[in-house]
């Protein structure tokens, strides 16, 4: 697996993201020491998702790595996220790919073993169940477009499961029970076997996500995915299991008594005890709980006030952690075309998108997330840790700032002289409220009026995914990659390719964009084995066509309290490694 040097090679410097890199470093230089409890505080009132078949935020795969194993993932790093891009083995002891590279043969470890409901060891019939309850239409994966291209068999599984009707728990087993994916079988309770109709240079990448976890039937059957139900039931494969469960309140994770450190290379589970406290309701409160030492870390706290950060900075610079993460901040549309306001309909005009990524002002963005300290503009869509990135602005400005004239002169050139009014929704969290009060502002200056309409956080997902829902365009989108280096498929050949992201259930924020010559490149470089430069023949395509609006990207940093002697990034996850962060007993 050549996934550093391809990432490496692709990857440019950008100094205004490194400001913070003498901060990223362990809190302390003494060895790691076992036992303690990790607390972590939350800044919304619940887990967004905690479901491998469901959780798709930073934060989620934050705590899912806890309580989950792949067949391969990655390690972890202490320096920085961009060094978090080794594959080891997992819950597979090795693998064979086949000459054409289209079929992986995968050997599981035979001293695995479910924590929580059942204590059963873990065999490859789980991985097929936990594969083919993807498509499950009570809730479907949230990355479906990785799966409808990457193995055999799986588009026509889901459009016959497509057919079963939601609610109802018996039939979706019954479907399960008696369907086949063709690309996914066990032949026996160590060997796992996963075909592709085509070569994919990122297939193990694909595969190291928390999706392809394994879990038991006999439990996970049992309730509806990511129900409260299914959630203090949890079926843990990872070294934690899930001891309680309250909606809203806590959520506490012991280490699993039957979980054996030397089964897994990537996780050193540190700590006994994980708990995740849902009771703090502001930016300020969980900073006073982290330099209280009330809280250890931070969930779902994406960029801490900025007067944290200087003081963290000129005081607590070992409690600091920062890197470049690849994760940005955009402008989507509502392009379903069940979206028939004035707003969604002109931004179906390029001019129209033109105009608004001309009266954006993104130095301004930048200003109130921190400054370079915390992101820089962005006006493409690959970002700069992600393999195809090759700087390019096609609607630049000076410094960044905006064209408000240039806006106005292409909204007239659409049909709109006389500006245009659209619905913009956005989470009602510190942060993306600045982002909306800002934008609002900015993009007035050509005529555009954004109706603000404020969603919560918890609300967000299933709003957006809601063909009902009354907006034109999301002030609150972001993604971070899901894995550093080769990931492109994400952008380009998942979310904004139509083959396999299709408009309808299960698109990632209802962008619904179709370019027939994405689709052609995308379908060029997945069997490719240099696929770099046909990921940014496609990036320079796309980025003018604006199937979204780039803002920033951004650092990842974090706060933390001085109880933590061992740090670790996560490059799955994007943030903190709860399972290699050791702390004081």
């Amino acid at each position: 697996m050549t996934h550093s040097t391809r990432r490496s090679s692709q990857r440019i410097a950008i100094s205004a993201l490194s400001i913070l890199s003498t901060f990223a470093l362990p809190a302390k230089a003494e060895e790691p020491k076992f036992g303690g409890t990790l607390r972590i505080a939350s800044l919304q009132a619940d887990l967004d998702a905690f479901d491998p078949l469901t959780g798709y935020s930073t934060d989620s795969w934050e705590i899912l790595r806890a309580v989950t194993r792949q067949l391969v993932t990655y390690p972890g790093a202490s320096t920085d996220i961009k060094d978090d891009t080794q594959l080891v083995p997992d819950l597979a002891t090795s693998w064979d790919v086949s000459a054409d590279g289209k079929t992986y043969t995968f050997h599981l470890k035979d001293d695995v073993f479910f924590s929580g409901p059942t204590e059963r060891k873990i065999v490859a019939s789980d991985f097929v169940y936990g594969i083919k309850r993807f498509c499950d239409p009570n809730k479907q994966v949230a990355a479906i477009n990785y799966f409808n291209l990457a193995i055999s068999g799986f588009k026509a599984y889901c459009k016959d499961f497509s057919k079963v009707a939601t609610g109802d728990l018996a039939a979706s087993k019954a479907f399960i029970d008696s369907h086949d994916i063709a690309g996914v079988s066990a032949p026996d309770e160590k060997t796992l076997v996963i075909k592709s109709d085509t070569k994919n240079y990122d297939f193990l990448n694909i595969l190291s996500m928390n999706f392809v976890s394994p879990l038991p039937p006999e439990i996970s059957s049992k309730y509806f995915p990511d129900s409260a139900e299914f959630r203090k039931n949890f079926p843990s494969s990872g070294p934690y299991f899930v001891e309680s469960y309250q909606d809203g309140q806590k959520l506490i994770l012991k280490k699993a008594k039957n979980f054996k450190a030397e089964s897994d290379q990537a996780r050193k589970a540190y700590v006994d005890e994980i708990v995740v406290d849902f009771t703090a309701n502001s930016e300020d409160s969980i900073v006073q709980k982290i330099e209280a030492g009330e809280a250890d870390l931070s969930l779902y706290l994406d960029v801490p006030p900025r007067s944290a950060i200087r003081r963290f900075q000129t005081q607590k610079q070992a409690q600091l952690h920062a890197s470049n993460s690849g994760a940005a901040n955009f402008i989507t549309f509502n392009a379903r075309p069940e979206a028939k306001s004035e707003g969604a309909d002109a931004l179906r005009k390029l001019e129209v998108r033109q105009a608004l990524s001309y009266a954006v002002n993104r130095a301004h963005l930048v200003q109130i997330q921190g400054g370079p300290i915390s992101s820089v503009p962005l006006s493409q869509i690959i970002t700069s840790t992600i393999l195809g990135h090759e700087p390019f602005d096609p609607y630049p400005t000076e410094g960044s700032k905006g064209d408000p004239a240039k806006a106005k002169e292409l909204l007239a050139k659409a049909g709109y002289p006389k500006g245009l009014k659209i619905d913009a929704i956005y989470r009602t969290t510190a942060q993306f409220e600045a982002i909306a009060v800002a934008v609002k502002e900015d993009v007035a200056a050509a005529g555009i009026d954004l109706n603000l309409i404020p969603i919560p956080p918890t609300q967000w997902y299933a709003f957006i995914q809601d063909a009902k829902s009354r907006w034109d365009i999301s002030l609150g989108s972001q993604f971070a990659p899901d894995w550093q280096g080769p990931s492109t498929r994400m952008l380009l050949g998942g979310w904004l390719n139509s083959d396999a992201s299709p408009c309808g259930t299960g698109n990632v924020s209802s962008i619904c964009y179709s370019n027939a010559d994405l689709n052609t490149l995308a379908a060029e470089a997945f069997p490719s084995d240099n696929p770099g430069p046909i990921w940014a023949k496609a990036d320079k395509i796309v980025s003018a066509d604006l199937p979204w609006i780039p803002l920033f990207e951004k650092r990842k940093i974090a706060l933390t309290s001085e109880r933590i002697t061992h740090w670790a990034w996560s490059s799955l996850a994007v943030q903190a490694d709860i399972t290699n962060i050791a702390v004081k007993n």
